[in-house]
C-alpha cells in the first residue's frame, strides 16, 4: 500500500507550532487595537480565548517554554501598539484567566497532551459548564475593572450579562481548538482546497448582509457546509466572518450591531460539534475502528463500529454485503420472487453474524487453553484506557521445547491445558489470565500490591509443579518461572511488560522455578546493569590488576570438610562494584583481550594452589575452561610447562569442561584431554544436566570427575525424578569409574538426602561462597574449614 507523505507541518511540528503562537499572538493584539479605534468599539475577549486555547492544545511539558513565548510577545505588541498607555492589570488579569482556563480543562478531562485527545467533544461537555462559569468570573472582574472609575456603570443585569456572555469568542474558540486537535491526529495530512472555502464565506456573509436579523436562511447554509466539510466547513467560515463583522458597514453602524450574538454563537457551537461527530463517524467507517459516544467518563452510550483485524474475516463480510446488495436488486426487478430473496437475505444475515461471533471468539479466546488471548490482553490494558492498576504476573513453563522435543507436540499441548486449567481455576474474580505466547501466560492482577503477587506467584509455582499430563502411560511435569511487574494507570504498558519479562528472564537465569519482583531494587539493578562495561574497560582492567581469582570449598559431604576449591574470577572495579564472570566473560575471551586474561589466570592459579598445597597436599583446585583453550594444544601445552616450571604438582589440579563447551575439533580436543590427564591433571565435566547431551559427554569424553548441576538439586526435595537419576548416576559412577560431586547445595537437608544417595563431595552456599583466597586461607589455618 502507498502511504500518504507527511505533510510539511507534521513533519516539522515544533517550529510550526512557535511560528503560529508568535502570528497568533501579534493578531490578536493588532485586531484588539484595531477595534478599539472604531467609533463604536466593540469590546471583545479574543486573547483570552486564543491564549487559553493555545495552552489547551500544547503539552503540559512545553507549558514553560509556551508561556514565556505568549507573555514576552503579548507584552512586545502592548508596549508597541499602546506604549505608555497599557494597563498591565488588565494584560495579567488576561494571562492568568488563559492559564487558569487551559489547566482546568486539561486536569478535568485528563488530556495532558494533543495524544490524550480522544476526539469526541461529547466526552468534554461536562467541563464546558462550570468552564464556562470560571470564565464568566473572570470577565465579570474585567468588566469591573474598565467601569473601575465609574462603578455606578457597573450595575449587573440581564441585558449586562447577556451583553457579556462573549460567547460568539468561546463558540469559535472552542470549534478552532477541537480543529487543530483533530489535524494533529491525522499527523496534519490535510487536503486543502480554497475554492469551497470561499464559496462559504462568501454565502455566509450574504446572509448577514441581506438578513441580519433573521438566521435560518444561515442555519440552512451552515449546515451544508458542515454536512459537506465537516468540522473545517463551520469554523473557518465563522472565524473569519466573526472577525470581519465589526468591519463592514451597514446602514447607520457596523454589521455587527444587527446581529445577534448569542444566538450565532450557538449555531455556531451546535454546528461545530455536528461537524465532529460526522467526522469521527466517518473516520471510524473507513478504519473499521469502533466509535463511541460518550456523555461521561463513568457511563456509556452509542454505538460502536467493530474492529476487523483479519483480513480474511473482512473480505468474507464484503462479501457478504454484496451477495445482500444483489440480492436487494433483484427484489426489484420482480415481485414474483419476494419470498425467496426475504429467505436468501435471513440466510445472508445468520452467516454474517456466525462470522461475527466466530470472529470475537477468535480474537478474544485462545484456542487451545481456552483462555484470553494476546489480543484481547492487548486490548483490555491499552494504554489510556485503564480505570485502575494492576500487576501482571508474566509466567513461562520451564524447559517446555525440551518436553515438545522428547514427548512430542501433543504431550505439549495437553500439559499447557492442564497448566491453564490451574491458572484459571487459582485467579480472582476481579482478574483475569491471557496466553501471550507458545508457553507462557500473563496473569493481569487487580487490587493487590507486588508482596501479595509475590505470595500468589509462590502458590502458582507450587500448582504447576504438581500438575501432571498423562502420556503414553507415565506423567510429564514442569516447572514455572514467574516475574511480577506493576502497571499503574498512567504507565505504557510496554514498558511494564518488559519489566515483567526481564524479571522472568532473571528467574531463568538463577535457576528457573522461581519468582522475580520488578521492585524499586531490581530496578536500581538493571540500570545498574545497562552501564556494563566494554572491551577497553575490561582490556584497561586486566593491565590495572583489576581481575582477582576467588576460590569456594568443594567439601567431603559427610565430615563438610574441604577437600578442594573451585577458583571463579572476579573483577573489582575502580568504582567499588564487583563483577562476576556472567557481566564480563565474553569480553575477556574476546581475541583481543584472552593473551592477558589467560595470562592473568595461570599465575593467580600457580599462586593459589601453592598456598593449598604447603597447607594440605591432598588438597586439589579446579578452574573453568573454554573453548579457545581446550581446542588449542599450544594453550593446553603452555599451561603444563608453567605449572612445572613453578614445581607445582600437576596431580592438584582439576580442569573443569561446562556442558555448554564447544569441542570444535573433536579429535584434536580428545586429544589435548589425552596430554593434561598424562601429565597428571584431572579432568571434569561441570553443568551436568543444563543440557540434553550429557550420555554423550560422559561416552565420549574420558572424565574424572562429574559436576551435577544445581538445577537438578534445587528439584530434587519435591520430584522423584531428579533424586532417581542422582542415584543412577552413582551407580554408573561405580561402572566408569569417575567421582561425582554436587553443586548448589544451599541446605542441610539437601545435604543429608545426597549422602544417602551415595554422593560424598558437594559444593554450595551451604559450605561457603566464593571468596577470596586470602579469606580461606585463613578459615584453613584456624580449623574453620
Amino acid at each position: 500500500m502507498i502511504q500518504q507523505k507527511p505533510s510539511f507541518i507534521a513533519r516539522n511540528i515544533r517550529v510550526c507550532a512557535y511560528l503560529g503562537l508568535l502570528l497568533g499572538v501579534a493578531f490578536v493584539n493588532i485586531y484588539s487595537y484595531y477595534t478599539s479605534l472604531l467609533t463604536n468599539p466593540v469590546e471583545h475577549t479574543w486573547v483570552i480565548i486564543c491564549f487559553a486555547a493555545a495552552l489547551l492544545i500544547s503539552p503540559l511539558k512545553q507549558w514553560p517554554s509556551v508561556v514565556s513565548t505568549i507573555i514576552l510577545s503579548h507584552t512586545y505588541w502592548q508596549l508597541i501598539l499602546y506604549k505608555a498607555e497599557v494597563d498591565w492589570f488588565m494584560v495579567l488579569l488576561e494571562l492568568v484567566a488563559s492559564a487558569y482556563l487551559a489547566f482546568y480543562a486539561k486536569h478535568f478531562s485528563n488530556s495532558w497532551q494533543p495524544s490524550d485527545f480522544t476526539g469526541d467533544i461529547i466526552s468534554y461537555l461536562p467541563i464546558i459548564v462550570p468552564g464556562y462559569f470560571i470564565y464568566g468570573v473572570f470577565l465579570a472582574f474585567r468588566q469591573w475593572l474598565i467601569h473601575q472609575k465609574d462603578s455606578r456603570n457597573f450595575i449587573v443585569t440581564t441585558d449586562f450579562f447577556l451583553h457579556h456572555l462573549h460567547l460568539l469568542e468561546f463558540a469559535v474558540g472552542v470549534n478552532l481548538t477541537f480543529l487543530i486537535l483533530h489535524w494533529y491526529r491525522n499527523k496534519f495530512i490535510v487536503a486543502f482546497n480554497p475554492f469551497p472555502y470561499a464559496i462559504i464565506i462568501f454565502t455566509h456573509l450574504a446572509c448577514f448582509y441581506v438578513w441580519p436579523s433573521n438566521l435560518a436562511p444561515l442555519l440552512l447554509i451552515m449546515t451544508a457546509s458542515v454536512y459537506y466539510m465537516g468540522l473545517r466547513g463551520i469554523t473557518f467560515p465563522s472565524l473569519i466572518v466573526s472577525l470581519s463583522l465589526p468591519f463592514i458597514a451597514y446602514r447607520s453602524g457596523t454589521l455587527l450591531d444587527y446581529v445577534n450574538e448569542l444566538n450565532y454563537a450557538f449555531l455556531i457551537f451546535f454546528s461545530g460539534l455536528l461537524g465532529i461527530i460526522i467526522f469521527n463517524v466517518a473516520e471510524a467507517a473507513k478504519k473499521g475502528e469502533s466509535y463511541r459516544v460518550m456523555l461521561s467518563k463513568s457511563n456509556l452510550t452509542g454505538f460502536s463500529i467493530a474492529l476487523l483485524e483479519v483480513d480474511t474475516l473482512r473480505s468474507q463480510l464484503k462479501e457478504k454485503n454484496q451477495e445482500i446488495s444483489q440480492a436487494y436488486a433483484q427484489l426489484e426487478k420482480t415481485y414474483s420472487d419476494l419470498e425467496q430473496k426475504n429467505s436468501r437475505l435471513n440466510t445472508l444475515t445468520t452467516s454474517l453474524s456466525r462470522v461475527s461471533q466466530s470472529y470475537k471468539k477468535l480474537a478474544e479466546i485462545d484456542q487451545l487453553t481456552q483462555l484470553k488471548s494476546r489480543h484481547y490482553f492487548y486490548n483490555y490494558l491499552a494504554d489510556g484506557s485503564r480505570k485502575q492498576p494492576y500487576l501482571l504476573i508474566l509466567i513461562d513453563l520451564d524447559n517446555f521445547k525440551r518436553i515438545n522435543d522428547y514427548h512430542g507436540h501433543s504431550a505439549g499441548d495437553e500439559l499447557l491445558k492442564q497448566c491453564a486449567s490451574v491458572l484459571n481455576n487459582l485467579v480472582p474474580k476481579d482478574s483475569f489470565t491471557a496466553r501471550i505466547g507458545g508457553e507462557e501466560f500473563c496473569i493481569v492482577l487487580a487490587n493487590k500490591d507486588i508482596y501479595e503477587a509475590q505470595t500468589f506467584a509462590s502458590q502458582i509455582r507450587h500448582h504447576i509443579r504438581n500438575t501432571k499430563a498423562n502420556e503414553s502411560a507415565s506423567y510429564i511435569y514442569c516447572t514455572a518461572s514467574i516475574g511480577v511487574a506493576e502497571l499503574a494507570i498512567d504507565s505504557a504498558l510496554k514498558e511494564a511488560m518488559g519489566l515483567a519479562d526481564k524479571a522472568l528472564y532473571q528467574s531463568k537465569s538463577e535457576g528457573k522455578n522461581r519468582t522475580t519482583l520488578a521492585n524499586e531494587l531490581f530496578i536500581r539493578q538493571l540500570r545498574i546493569d545497562q552501564t556494563k562495561p566494554n572491551l577497553n574497560a575490561v582490556i584497561e582492567g586486566l593491565k590495572a590488576g583489576e581481575f582477582e581469582l576467588y576460590i569456594q570449598p568443594i567439601c567431603n559431604n559427610s565430615t563438610q570438610k574441604a577437600v578442594g576449591f573451585e577458583s571463579l574470577m572476579r573483577w573489582h572495579r575502580a568504582d567499588g562494584s564487583i563483577l562476576s564472570p556472567n557481566d564480563f566473560l565474553d569480553l575477556a575471551l574476546s581475541p583481543e583481550a584472552y593473551p592477558l586474561f589467560k595470562a592473568i589466570s595461570l599465575a593467580q592459579l600457580v599462586t593459589i594452589l601453592k598456598h593449598l598445597i604447603n597447607r594440605d597436599e591432598d588438597y586439589y583446585l579446579s578452574f573453568n575452561t573454554d573453548n579457545t583453550f581446550i581446542n588449542s594444544t599450544e594453550f593446553v601445552t603452555d599451561l603444563i610447562n608453567q605449572f612445572k616450571l613453578a614445581q607445582v604438582n600437576l596431580n592438584c589440579l582439576v580442569l573443569e569442561l561446562p556442558e555448554k563447551t564447544a569441542l570444535v575439533n573433536m579429535e584434536r580436543a580428545l586429544n589435548n584431554i589425552d596430554l593434561l590427564q598424562k601429565n597428571g591433571v584431572v579432568i571434569a565435566l561441570d553443568d551436568f544436566g543444563m543440557e540434553h547431551s550429557n550420555m554423550d559427554r560422559i561416552r565420549d569424553i574420558p572424565a574424572d570427575i562429574i559436576k551435577i548441576d544445581r538445577s537438578f538439586i534445587t528439584n530434587m526435595e519435591g520430584n522423584r525424578r531428579s533424586l532417581a537419576i542422582i542415584k543412577a548416576l552413582v551407580s554408573m559412577a561405580k561402572e566408569l569409574n569417575f567421582e561425582i560431586i554436587a553443586e548448589g547445595i544451599e541446605t542441610q537437608a539437601q545435604a543429608i538426602i545426597l549422602t544417602q544417595a551415595g554422593i560424598t563431595r558437594a559444593q554450595g552456599y551451604f559450605y561457603g561462597r566464593p571468596k577470596p583466597a586470602a579469606y580461606w586461607l585463613e578459615q584453613i589455618d584456624s580449623g574453620h574449614i
